[in-house]
């Protein structure tokens, strides 16, 4: 089970409460202390663009045996991002790798030309033993992840980018493996995060991050941009504001149904700018508008050109006349408004 908001709402340093035990101080871990290889790992320094991280990442969960044709239809419509996971229960990240180089060996893109993340799914504290450590698990994760996302036009493979599926159950266990991590900065991985977590938590294992500057700083956040009980997402956008995060957000579309379905806004966009759905239009405010990096599953191929050419006709359409710029605003502060920040 993986710990929630309220698991660490309690974290206060120096003494930190986690479930079921005790963790002492954070100056106290000892902290093998890499060479410093991204220009991020100063908090002197500043925030992180990610300018290669496309606004529109194509999201292969649950897509079974079709994912390598439909990551492969989704390069071919123009995504240049793709993500997965090395969890077998929701995705295929060898089917992934395999639609990829599928259109690398068509001409389509070169690896160079995409963004490729992974996740690796953290497992309850009890499946850790002395037999078999996280650390071997992350090693073994990785391994397989950068085998099963390798192309021929790049060797050795890369990753853009690896996010942990969920904070781990403690916070021990978080920091050896942002350690651990480290050590595939910047050859095999370039840049880490963190999805499904809660900003309290951020706030903590940033006080740890402030105590050991060699590490990286957190680059990214996967979170559910959604209504309800997660309101938004609000705090950990702010987090990620703040502390020069990008922030990726799912369920955007599916999640949000009763929103751009009835949002008065989201019509007034949509006619304004002439799209072809409300969902696009919702996509316009989110992503261009908010700067929100949105995870896209369509299987659609008419849905994935739409989706793509949002930006573009946002960009054109406020060129048009200074009009269009006033009305642009006013629609991107109403939906503001409406989802905070």
């Amino acid at each position: 089970m993986f710990p929630t908001s309220s698991s660490f709402s309690s974290l206060k340093p120096p003494t930190l409460l986690t479930p079921n035990r005790f963790v002492p101080p954070l100056h106290s871990f000892p902290i093998h202390r890499h060479p410093r290889t991204l220009a991020t790992m100063s908090t002197s320094e500043p925030p992180l663009s990610l300018p290669k991280m496309p606004s529109l990442i194509y999201g292969t969960a649950w897509k079974k045996d079709r994912t390598a044709d439909l990551v492969y239809e989704a390069i071919k419509a123009g995504f240049r991002g793709i993500d997965t996971a090395a969890m077998k229960r929701h995705y295929d990240e060898a089917l992934v790798g395999e639609g990829i180089r599928r259109a690398i060996s068509e001409g389509i893109v070169s690896r160079n030309d995409l963004w490729i993340q992974t996740k690796y799914t953290p497992s309850p504290s009890t499946h850790y033993t002395s037999t078999n450590p996280l650390t071997t698990s992350l090693t073994t994760s990785i391994a397989s992840s950068l085998s099963n996302l390798s192309t021929p036009d790049h060797q050795p493979p890369y990753l853009d980018a690896l996010i942990l599926h969920s904070p781990f159950e403690t916070l021990p266990e978080n920091i050896t493996a942002w350690t651990h991590l480290t050590s595939y900065l910047p050859n095999q991985i370039r840049h880490l995060g963190y999805s499904n977590v809660p900003s309290d938590f951020l706030d903590v294992f940033d006080e740890f991050l402030d105590l050991n500057p060699s590490l990286p700083r957190v680059s990214l956040i996967q979170n559910r941009f959604t209504a309800g009980m997660y309101n938004w997402d609000i705090e950990t956008r702010r987090w990620c504001k703040g502390n020069g995060a990008v922030y990726q957000g799912f369920w955007v579309l599916t999640g949000n149904v009763d929103v751009w379905r009835h949002a008065k806004v989201v019509r007034e966009v949509k006619k304004g700018l002439g799209l072809g759905s409300l969902e696009e239009a919702w996509l316009a405010v989110v992503m261009v508008g908010m700067g929100v990096r949105v995870l896209d599953g369509t299987t659609k191929g008419e849905h994935m050109r739409g989706d793509l050419g949002v930006g573009e006709r946002v960009r054109e359409w406020r060129g048009e006349k200074e009009e269009n710029e006033r009305k642009w605003e006013r629609w991107v502060g109403e939906v503001r408004g409406l989802v905070g920040g």
